[in-house]
């Protein structure tokens, strides 16, 4: 992401861009993928968001912030146990991507998280303003199994992570029935002081 950061741009793709334009491509299914766009190899459900390198054309007013990292993971692999100070905890329901034009075969998927101070035995005790989508391919499918032939497909998935800081604006009225949730859009409760104060106690997170 550095080369994207030096030249001065916003990446901001959505969910079916990054799967299309860069997962895809990424695990050879076709197309063509750029370096530098997406930081690599950054293990970021072991990390707290503030060890997390994001570029200074990412960061709006009121602490938003925003970025992207791929790695090549173990298939199988689940959350760290929380710690004293934070961890990553998933929410919300898996959304599939299918394919093409009426396609039926899920080639990617996305999962949720949000981040939690937790004490010293992981009781979780507050939320954060870190959010975070996981892009994931399906490893499964069968465009995978063709591109990485053999009795398997091999034991990883490609995933792209898109970590990012809500701003700290006042609490949004409850949302009415009739909202949808798109890509971009999640309702949510910030609470500045206690966010401020847990940040403090928990030293960077």
């Amino acid at each position: 992401m550095a080369n994207l950061a030096a030249a001065g741009c916003v990446f901001q793709p959505t969910g079916r861009e990054l799967i299309g334009h860069y997962l895809i491509p990424r695990a050879g299914l076709g197309g063509v993928f750029f370096p530098g766009i997406i930081e690599e190899g950054v293990d970021v459900l072991s990390l707290r968001p503030r060890a997390l390198s994001f570029p200074e054309n990412h960061r709006r007013d009121y602490g938003e912030v925003w970025g992207f990292f791929f790695a090549a993971k173990p298939a199988g692999e689940t959350c760290p146990m929380p710690d004293a100070g934070g961890c990553w905890e998933q929410y919300g329901q898996e959304k599939a991507y299918y394919g093409g034009e009426g396609g039926r075969e899920a080639v990617a998927f996305r999962r949720r998280f949000a981040y939690r101070y937790t004490c010293r035995d992981g009781e979780v005790i507050s939320q954060t303003r870190w959010r975070m989508k996981e892009y994931r391919l399906n490893r499964n499918a069968a465009a995978f199994r063709r591109a990485h032939p053999g009795p398997v497909p091999p034991d990883v998935v490609f995933v792209v992570h898109k970590v990012y800081r809500k701003p700290l604006i006042p609490p949004p009225p409850p949302p009415d029935s009739s909202s949808s949730e798109d890509e971009g859009s999640e309702s949510y409760i910030v609470y500045p002081q206690l966010d401020e104060i847990m940040r403090r106690l928990t030293m960077g997170n």
